[in-house]
């Protein structure tokens, strides 16, 4: 028996029995024109199929559920527009349930209760509105261009557990969309430097890209095209997922702030045609163009990507990406969000091209954002390694691109990164001012843009950092949800959990680095920290060893680590390091710096840093300042002990 993961759209005329009762062949000519008029071909339209068909009602399958929900606005509007156009008599209305879930495949027919609930949904909606699970709303509500007003938990018939149902309010803007324009409020300069409002909706961008080109203003940020990826097969079902990967890597990539991404309703039309890149860069008015190919050969599948500077038609990028078929949204998924993040987190290729074209500015003529990428590069990926000059350089960058756009949350986000750095690295002159700025700065961030993962994710840090953990993990979880598939985001949780949640630690630094494969240094620190303290010395010693530049953290985990894998000669030599960068250095104070207070990670910490060579003992008042402390042993039980043997 095959099973599959799809997404159920189920609709059905409202009042079909007593419509018969009225008018029997009326009704029947009436609904056989809307089926084979609207709803066959819109379902077609999103990559759909009906999968069967009732005398007033059918159930569709869709393999995204972006398209299902899409799909059944689409339907609503249509029947509507219909409705509109003929003698009230005439009219009928419709109900619309979407569900994700499980479904068993037998033949052309699916069952189980992924149908179940869709069906279930479709009976309780109003007429002429589309009811979704709470499944389907978590997945595109942050993708569609509609909001999800929640009805709560429905028991159902013949399903176990409630159901959150959510109603889509049929009369919303998008809202990804809307998020979008926001974010670029006071980033579009016109000649006269007065700061425009960009609404980017579906079929604006055309209007825009007109506007580009009259007005000669000037994009001070990635832009890009991803363009339809082409099956280089003929499966149909190929085509469909082709088409689905295009669409994921525009959602993804629209998430991140400094990065515009022309919808897909103005690069669809480059479907299906040979076109020059250089061409595209100038109709569409981007700097890139991301292209790609699907191939399906057996039971693997090959996805081939590039990405193209159109203003010199070169490469920038290119990737290729082989999977097994045998669950395709998983394929779909992990390609899409890799992809994603290889072109725009902290370490990707927009970003890095972005830099280099900064770079060659004159001071006076950088915007906002060209300063933070400066700020950003002179912070956290410098060529030498990270220094307080540094820093501190990058402090007054970030400070001068919130001066030239006083609404750059990210901006503050670095600026709070930057107070952590100089607490960590032990650069700043007063520790706990430098946790209170990160506080601050983080705040601001969220503040300005709520919807930001990373300002969440910074606000976390900085709350974790000053002693509030309970909140942090609060602002944890928003940045997760907010940004799943941004590795910076899900690496930046692991750092901050992993002496609290190692397992946790490890799977969102896993995950991370699967899909940043190029990832910066500082990914290593969550899987050296998680592995360590899942006792998992090998692989803890595999990452800590990857960090470049290390500095007396990581010395430290790299002398325990010795320590433990039965290598004295390697602990006594990094410990000697350690002592000598940090003379004071102490398992206690270690822990204290780093608020490691559970007993299992107390009593690792202690007894690898005994290992290794290390202090591993506290003072009476040391003890007594910090109950946490409970596996660090006293020094005068130490020294007694010593004197005695």
């Amino acid at each position: 028996m095959d099973r599959k993961l799809a997404a159920i759209l189920a609709a059905d005329v409202v009042g079909y029995s007593k419509l018969m009762e009225q008018d029997e062949q009326g009704t029947f000519e009436r609904v056989k024109a809307a089926r084979k008029e609207l709803f066959e071909p819109e379902i077609a339209r999103h990559h759909g199929h009906i999968f069967k068909l009732m005398g007033d009602g059918l159930l569709a399958e869709f393999s995204s559920v972006v398209d299902a929900v899409e799909c059944a606005v689409a339907l609503q509007r249509g029947l509507g527009e219909r409705n509109a156009a003929v003698p009230e008599d005439q009219r009928f209305a419709v109900r619309i349930g979407v569900n994700l879930g499980e479904v068993i495949v037998d033949g052309d027919d699916r069952f189980g209760e992924g149908v179940n609930i869709a069906a279930r949904l479709e009976q309780i909606a109003e007429p002429g509105g589309v009811y979704v699970s709470g499944k389907v709303a978590k997945e595109v509500e942050k993708k569609l261009a509609f909001a999800f007003e929640a009805i709560g938990e429905q028991r159902m018939k013949n399903i176990a557990e409630p159901v959150p149902v959510y109603r889509v309010n049929l009369r919303g803007q998008p809202r990804r969309r809307l998020i979008k324009a926001r974010r670029l409020r006071n980033r579009w300069l016109m000649p006269a430097g007065l700061a425009v409002v960009v609404a980017v909706a579906a079929g604006a961008v055309l209007g825009i890209q007109g506007w580009w080109k009259s007005s000669g203003a000037t994009v001070d940020y990635a832009s890009i095209a991803v363009l339809p990826f082409d099956n280089l097969g003929g499966d149909p079902k190929w085509e469909r997922i082709a088409d689905g990967i295009t669409e994921d890597i525009i959602t993804d990539l629209s998430q991140e702030d400094q990065v515009l991404v022309i919808a897909r309703h103005s690069t669809n039309v480059y479907k299906g045609k040979a076109v020059d890149i250089r061409q595209v860069g100038a109709d569409l008015g981007v700097r890139y163009v991301l292209e790609g190919s699907l191939q399906a050969t057996g039971d693997r599948v090959r996805i081939t990507t590039q990405l193209v500077d159109t203003a010199t038609g070169a490469d920038v990028w290119s990737e290729r990406y082989d999977r097994s078929d045998e669950d395709i949204f998983a394929v779909e998924s992990d390609v899409t969000a890799k992809i994603a993040n290889s072109l725009a987190s902290q370490s990707g290729i927009l970003r890095k091209s972005q830099l280099k074209l900064a770079q060659h500015k004159p001071p006076n003529s950088l915007t906002a954002y060209d300063t933070y990428l400066m700020a950003d590069q002179m912070a956290f990926t410098p060529v030498g390694g990270i220094t307080k000059d540094g820093l501190i350089e990058a402090e007054k960058l970030f400070k001068k691109a919130i001066e030239l756009d006083p609404q750059m949350a990210r901006a503050y986000v670095g600026l709070s990164y930057v107070y952590s750095y100089m607490f960590g690295y032990g650069f700043a002159v007063s520790p706990a001012e430098a946790l209170s700025k990160q506080l601050e700065a983080a705040q601001k961030a969220v503040e300005l843009d709520p919807n930001n993962n990373k300002a969440h994710g910074a606000l976390g840090q900085a709350l974790s950092w000053n002693g509030q953990w309970a909140q942090a993990l609060v602002e944890f979880e928003s940045a997760e949800a907010l940004g799943p598939n941004d590795a910076d985001t899900l690496a930046l949780i692991a750092n901050n959990v992993a002496a609290d949640d190692s397992a946790r630690a490890v799977r969102l630094a896993e995950r991370a680095v699967l899909l940043n494969p190029h990832y910066p240094n500082w990914y290593n620190i969550g899987l050296y920290w998680g592995y360590f303290f899942q006792e998992q010395f090998d692989k803890s010693l595999k990452y800590v060893r990857l960090y470049q530049n290390p500095s007396v953290n990581e010395k430290s985990f790299l002398a325990m680590l010795y320590g433990y894998l039965n290598q004295p000669d390697e602990a006594k030599k990094v410990a000697e390091e350690v002592l000598k960068e940090d003379p004071g250095w102490t398992a206690e104070n270690f822990l204290t710096k780093w608020s490691v207070g559970g007993e299992h990670e107390t009593e690792l910490v202690a007894e690898g840093a005994r290992k290794a060579g290390l202090r591993a003992c506290a003072t009476a008042a040391e003890l007594q300042d910090n109950p946490k402390m409970i596996h660090v042993k006293s020094c005068d039980d130490e020294r007694a002990k010593g004197a005695s043997g």
